[in-house]
């Protein structure tokens, strides 16, 4: 098989191979909790959830800039959704829509390639967003929701569009699969640590799968992913791929 010619292919064809090669630790891994009368389906669900979320995030970058970019503006929407699900923004019709608005402002930004406007998107996020209890006349719970809002626009919004971002520049689906490529090592690792090696929880009432041990462990892998991954992140120094690959580890956990 000839290998394509351009890096971000091969790293593409890498995440494929790396996430295949994942089912060869995970069948040993099934082997040893079965014989001890653990289950083992929710580690084959979990893992055959990427093969969904992969595809998902991975063809797009074959489509083009455009698509993929329309792509991360879907996952924004959804997010937001989701946390003013959680959070009961929802029933605040005028914040929800404010809050579409907003992430569609950010996103015209991207679309149209200027990094300035981009950046300086969450004061004039901050600024639209105040403008509701001003313009409902209203101050009971205002300053709650309308600081969700601004929360929920700005890391569902602004933070996500930065990898929109990067495929205005000639090396962004590379930047892009290689953080991918990190995010599920880090998810995958800590899961298969966690499960088979953990005792202690981390915040047992939010999240009682998390613990202690899994999250060591997956920063340790998370760690190792991105210093080897620095061939596609500009050949980063040795200490500066550390640091990322510790905070992507904490981010993750978190």
């Amino acid at each position: 098989m000839n290998l394509p010619s351009e890096l971000w292919q091969r790293m593409l064809l890498l995440v494929w191979g790396i996430l295949v090669a994942w089912s060869i630790p995970l069948i040993i891994i099934s082997i040893i909790r079965r014989s001890r009368g653990k289950e083992v389906k929710p580690i084959w669900i979990k893992y055959g959830s990427w093969f969904i979320m992969v595809p998902i995030l991975t063809v797009p970058l074959l489509l083009g800039r455009w698509v993929t970019q329309a792509l991360f503006l879907l996952l924004s929407l959804y997010a937001f959704e989701e946390f003013a699900r959680t959070v009961g923004l929802w029933k605040e019709q005028a914040h929800m829509w404010m809050g579409r608005a907003c992430i569609l402002l950010i996103y015209s930004t991207i679309f149209i390639e200027s990094f300035g406007t981009f950046m300086s998107m969450p004061a004039y996020i901050i600024i639209l967003t105040f403008l509701l209890p001003i313009l409902k006349d209203r101050y009971e719970g205002m300053i709650q929701r309308t600081v969700l809002t601004i929360f929920g626009v700005i890391y569902f919004g602004w933070f996500l569009g930065y990898l929109a971002f990067l495929m205005n520049i000639e090396t962004g689906r590379q930047l892009i699969i290689a953080f991918l490529l990190i995010i599920i090592t880090n998810d995958a690792s800590a899961y298969i640590i966690g499960s088979n090696l953990g005792k202690h929880h981390m915040v047992p009432n939010l999240s009682p799968n998390k613990t202690w041990e899994g999250a060591i462990g997956a920063g340790i892998v998370t760690v190792g992913v991105t210093v080897a991954m620095r061939f596609a992140l500009y050949d980063m120094a040795l200490w500066i791929s550390l640091i990322l690959g510790l905070l992507l580890a904490f981010a993750g956990t978190c």
